[in-house]
């Protein structure tokens, strides 16, 4: 008996444990249609003192399909001022039953590099785990322990849309004598317990349900949930700071990061003085050293030390040639001070396919990527500094519309970037098109584009080979069915700010012929707009379109001998809040239709209650592409 109690008790904790790892546990209202539910996430982040903050994490996670295999992974960031303590891992399959155990040493570690990093002194712990069946539960915790407090952990307890949770919690401590800044995003519609006390501050959410993913749903940084802290006073691998405002934390970046590291020669100095030398005009002043800097630099990322903040040394890209944005900023800046053109080093959250604003109302380290600005009256110049390709001023889908900072001759100051009406991301399109008897179909077509448009066409065709190009131009058209492509041409013109490209083709079996001997064939031969938004029921969130463009095509089509035009469709037009689409097609002489279309899209962030009239809206468009016309023998 003194044995079998023992035994029982073991056998019943065992069960115990396994029925608290396995998926049944979790409520269907929490796990119904979730990719991924998080059971626990503790967060306890302590700031020491001025130099030193802890950061433990403990988190139990179900994944129940591949969309939430991230969610399992671990990446841990660490270099010479931040070390990770403790980290233990556990994989349970569905009932709970242990699968692997994960220590520190299973992790591969590597050096935080891209393929285009040249040196870093950043390196990363990183497990993933391959799973074989769904769903499984991950349980991990680690400690890391960090001299450079400019970055407090935020609380994002719901880390993505289609996550469920149980249960997170966030609580934050710091030094009596500290400031504590803190952001408060997208809580009142959540049952967020807050408590907070002299040197704590603490947050709590249960039992929410997963937020559905719809089609054109902002990011979801935007409408969940988070918190974001600062502190007064802050570390920066090794370089303190205190400010409280932009202004403050300007000067500081300014003085202390970036002052020093401008220590061109004289000999450059000279060069510079003499290549602006009769130019009045500061603007073409800056259009010389902005196609210098293209010519003599390239892109490299260079992390060494602060490496994430502070630039190389100005002499050292100068006799280098390379840099990374920081680095090719900074240095593009000097030269263009030597020059007497103000400009201003910025800070930015870079990205095309989301736009994501420095939080105005927290003073804190913030950003990805470094550019120029260059103040002017009435328009101010945005300069993209790690591009060959990129002409002067563009203004690129990569940094436009969003809020950066500044380092101004004040401090820092919080601006906006450049926003193109829909009219100047355009593309048009002049296109001569011969129908053939056989059904088939020759063309030839210029294509121009503009804005930010010209940004999509630049880095999708420019530098490919011919192979690769034509791989490329007959995927971008592949509703042309048999497409065979005879020439590309394609021409960057930075001067023109346009990206240019001319093609010539032929498809067979482009048009159908009937037994009447007459020909059906579509109006629209390129430029067909396939897209309808995916119809969603019951929706929750807002939809957003990030950027207006405008679309316009003419294109000359030839019939073939012996045809005759009979019956066009009149002239349509769609006009409402979402943008205004017009197509018309008429009749040059017997052998010749002319057909016009043009598609405007206004940018906006949209109530959910207007959904289905864009899609309507959509679904009218698409049926005017796909007019077809018939033709007689």
């Amino acid at each position: 008996m003194q044995k079998i109690i023992p035994l029982l008790l073991f056998i019943l904790s065992t069960n115990i444990n396994a029925q608290d790892l396995s998926f049944f546990t979790i409520s269907s209202a929490i796990s119904d249609k979730a990719n991924a539910v998080i059971q626990y996430s503790e967060n306890t982040i302590e700031l020491v003192r001025q130099d030193k903050m802890t950061i433990k994490r403990k988190a139990k996670i179900t994944i129940y399909n591949d969309k939430a295999d991230g969610l399992a992974e671990l990446e841990l960031y660490y270099d010479k001022r931040t070390r990770i303590g403790k980290v233990k891992m556990e994989f349970h399959n569905a009932v709970g039953k242990r699968l692997k155990k994960v220590s520190k040493k299973d992790f591969d570690d590597y050096a935080a590099t891209g393929s285009s990093t040249l040196y870093s002194d950043n390196r990363v712990l990183y497990y993933r785990h391959i799973p074989t069946t769904y769903p499984y539960t991950v349980t991990y915790e680690y400690e890391i322990i960090t001299q450079n407090t400019a970055f407090i952990p935020r609380w994002l307890p719901i880390s993505n849309y289609d996550v469920g949770v149980v249960k997170s919690t966030y609580s934050f401590s710091f030094p009596n004598d500290f400031k504590i800044q803190k952001l408060e995003a997208n809580l009142d519609d959540y049952d967020i317990h807050k408590n907070s006390a002299i040197g704590l501050l603490k947050y709590s959410i249960s039992n929410i349900a997963p937020i559905k993913h719809e089609t054109l749903s902002p990011h979801y940084s935007k409408i969940l949930p988070n918190v974001r802290l600062a502190s007064n006073k802050f570390e920066l691998a090794g370089v303190k700071g205190t400010a409280e405002t932009w202004s403050d934390f300007g000067k500081w970046m300014y003085n202390e990061l970036l002052a020093s590291q401008n220590n061109l020669s004289e000999e450059t100095i000279a060069k510079i003085k003499e290549m602006v030398k009769g130019i009045d005009d500061p603007t073409e002043r800056a259009k010389v050293i902005y196609e210098y800097v293209q010519n003599k630099t390239r892109y490299i990322n260079v992390a060494i030390d602060i490496g994430g903040w502070q630039p190389m040394k100005t002499s050292d890209v100068d006799r280098l040639g390379y840099g990374d944005c920081k680095a090719l900023t900074f240095y593009t800046k000097s030269l263009l001070d030597i020059a007497d053109v103000p400009s201003y080093y910025s800070i930015v959250y870079a990205g095309s396919s989301s736009k994501n604003n420095i939080e105005k109302d927290i003073v804190c380290a913030q950003g990805n990527h470094a550019f120029l600005c260059l103040p002017r009256e009435k328009d101010t110049i945005w300069l993209e500094c790690t591009s060959q390709k990129v002409p002067f001023g563009l203004k690129n889908s990569f940094t436009d519309d969003r809020d950066i900072l500044a380092m101004t001759a004040e401090g820092g100051k919080i601006v906006h970037t450049c926003t193109n009406k829909p009219k100047e991301n355009l593309q048009q399109t002049i296109g001569h098109f011969i129908l053939k008897n056989d059904a088939s179909i020759e063309g030839t077509a210029e294509i121009i584009s503009y804005g930010t448009q010209y940004s999509n066409h630049l880095y999708r065709y420019d530098g490919l080979s011919p192979d690769d190009l034509e791989k490329r131009i007959k995927n971008h058209f592949d509703h042309i069915n048999n497409l065979s492509v005879s020439k590309i041409e394609v021409h960057n013109n930075k001067t023109e700010k346009r990206y240019e490209e001319t093609l010539s083709f032929t498809a067979e079996n482009y048009s159908t012929t009937n037994a009447d001997k007459s020909i059906l064939f579509n109006l629209n031969t390129l430029n067909r707009i396939l897209y309808i938004p995916s119809k969603v029921r019951n929706r929750k969130t807002p939809f957003e379109i990030l950027r207006g463009y405008k679309d316009s095509d003419t294109y000359t089509i030839t019939i073939p001998d012996g045809y005759s035009i009979t019956d066009l469709p009149a002239p349509k037009t769609i006009e409402n809040q979402f943008g205004v689409y017009t197509m018309s097609v008429e009749k040059k002489d017997n052998s010749t239709l002319i057909y016009t279309r043009s598609m405007l899209l206004n940018k906006g962030l949209y109530p959910k209650e207007m959904y289905k009239d864009y899609r309507t809206f959509w679904k009218k468009i698409n049926r005017l592409e796909n007019i077809k016309i018939i033709i007689s023998k």
